[in-house]
């Protein structure tokens, strides 16, 4: 027996020392830690080889823009935000049908409708969706409308407890500015054609930033040093010292008994997501598009889903999706994305540190939107020079 077994276990072992294994799929994505290391164990759980890398979120647009256009070592996949996809669209393949035909839930497909496409044309996968909600324990009762004033008079009452100096979980970033500028009628653009609301250089932009600034040090704690404030929020939160906390899916991955929180959307805050992109540059795109699909798999949704909070893009997943990640994306579906414009990321590196002057009070929220003003408009004219 053993004789006749050794001319197939031989043919075996020549055909496996011949073959080449395929290079691996090269992939830059966004993940967090905690993300990646889930990503990882799930894909060499399928058997797919993939040689992935972090791109830092603060310069990943100009990262990405610089690799495609140079065109060399460019990934086969990339996962990006949603923010970033008008500067790139130029730059990236058109979405396979079969990808785009999927069952998409109507808030990820309007994250990558191509406008500049035939009707329905996908610009590129919705991997997640994320925004601002209203984050509290189930006990504490929900503000009475999605106003912002209705959350800080919320929050201003849950000051009467004990322990609960400053209840209002917010942070000093441009991001979280976007629903004070919209309840003012505000967009954030540098100029706004629509008659509906007003751009930066509206008088209305001092008044919105002048009430969010007011919070920090009433009922949001004074900022915590650059680049600590994810800890300092979770460890704030798991203190019992919030009572209401503005934030998105990305930071309810690592709190405790997540089954005893309740989400409830804000007024005018904005709705992004994670996006998954092909560059034309892609020595293997097929491959890219592969990947794109087993990210974009109901199991894989799901599992994410249930590990981390994030709110599936697909139906079906949502369908078997934890309620948490159900109640996000209900409460995320009253949100509004943020002007799809290439130099809307661009908007912060003005914003934030303006917005911070007046918070440590630095500046006045005079002259903190007017130094907005003259660097947007600097970003204008460049951009106008690049045309």
């Amino acid at each position: 027996m053993r004789t006749r077994l050794l001319g197939p276990i031989a043919a075996l072992v020549a055909c496996g020392e011949s073959s080449t294994p395929a290079p691996p799929i090269r992939f830059l994505h966004t993940f967090a830690a905690e993300e990646t290391e889930l990503f990882n164990a799930t894909i060499a759980e399928k058997g797919i080889r993939v040689e992935s890398s972090i791109v830092p979120f603060a310069r990943g647009q100009q990262v990405i823009g610089e690799m495609l256009i140079a065109g060399t070592r460019c990934p086969d996949l990339i996962r990006i935000d949603a923010t970033w996809l008008p500067a790139l669209r130029a730059e990236l393949e058109p979405v396979p049908a079969a990808l785009a035909e999927l069952d998409w839930t109507p808030e990820a497909a309007a994250l990558v409708i191509d406008p500049a496409g035939a009707a329905g044309t996908f610009a590129a996968v919705p991997q997640a969706i994320d925004g601002l909600v209203v984050v509290r324990d189930r006990a504490r009762p929900a503000p009475i409308s999605t106003s912002i004033d209705d959350l800080v008079a919320a929050a201003r009452s849950a000051t009467r407890g004990p322990g609960s100096g400053y209840p209002l979980g917010l942070r000093v970033d441009g991001y979280w500015l976007v629903p004070w500028l919209r309840a003012e009628g505000v967009e954030l653009a540098i100029s706004d054609p629509e008659p509906k609301s007003a751009g930066i250089e509206s008088e209305r932009s001092v008044k919105a930033l002048a009430r969010f600034a007011a919070l920090f040090g009433d009922l949001a704690a004074p900022p915590p040093p650059a680049g600590s404030e994810t800890p300092d929020e979770l460890r704030r939160w798991n203190a019992g010292e919030l009572a209401y906390w503005v934030t998105g899916p990305w930071a309810l991955g690592a709190i405790r008994d997540r089954d005893r929180l309740a989400v409830s959307s804000l007024a005018h805050a904005p709705r992004g997501g994670q996006l998954l992109v092909v560059p034309k540059c892609a020595k293997r795109p097929a491959e890219g598009w592969k990947l794109a699909a087993e990210l974009t798999d109901v199991a894989f949704l799901a599992k994410f889903a249930e590990t981390f909070g994030t709110v599936p893009t697909r139906k079906s997943a949502l369908a078997i999706a934890p309620q948490i990640a159900r109640d996000l994306y209900a409460a995320l579906a009253t949100t509004e994305p943020l002007r799809r414009d290439p130099r809307t990321p661009l908007l912060f590196d003005d914003l934030n540190p303006a917005l911070a002057a007046v918070i440590a009070h630095d500046a006045t929220p005079d002259e903190a939107i007017a130094g907005v003003r003259r660097g947007w408009q600097r970003l204008a004219a460049a951009w106008a020079r690049k045309k």
